[in-house]
């Protein structure tokens, strides 16, 4: 190898392993200033409020869903061989209620 090129690799490998030096340095002083100033609690103190918070607003929300679409299984038409079908879902029980077409008819304007 040229010496030009064995001395531009020996300056690469001694600014790549100091980079990483700095790097592992700065992550152990970042970790003894959050070990100081108590940052592990307050992030899990947030973690904790933020579910709370999110659950108080997501759980009635699909409780009120699950409330008001009220759904009735129907059959599938011609369940698949590849995998286990689900049925479908109707927001409505059959037999309640006016379509839209009806209720489009009733009025005239279809």
């Amino acid at each position: 190898m040229h010496p030009f090129s064995i001395l531009t690799l020996g300056i690469f490998v001694a600014g790549y392993i100091t980079a990483r030096w700095d790097l592992v340095t700065r992550l152990y002083e970042l970790a003894i200033f959050a070990a100081e100033y108590g940052v592990v609690i307050r992030v899990a103190r947030g973690v904790v409020g933020l579910t709370a918070l999110f659950l108080t607003i997501f759980l009635p929300v699909v409780f009120l869903a699950r409330k008001e679409t009220h759904l009735v299984s129907i059959p599938s038409p011609a369940p698949s061989t590849l995998f286990v079908a689900e049925p479908r879902q109707h927001p409505r029980a059959p037999g309640f209620g006016l379509s839209a077409r009806e209720q489009l008819r009733r009025r005239g304007s279809f």
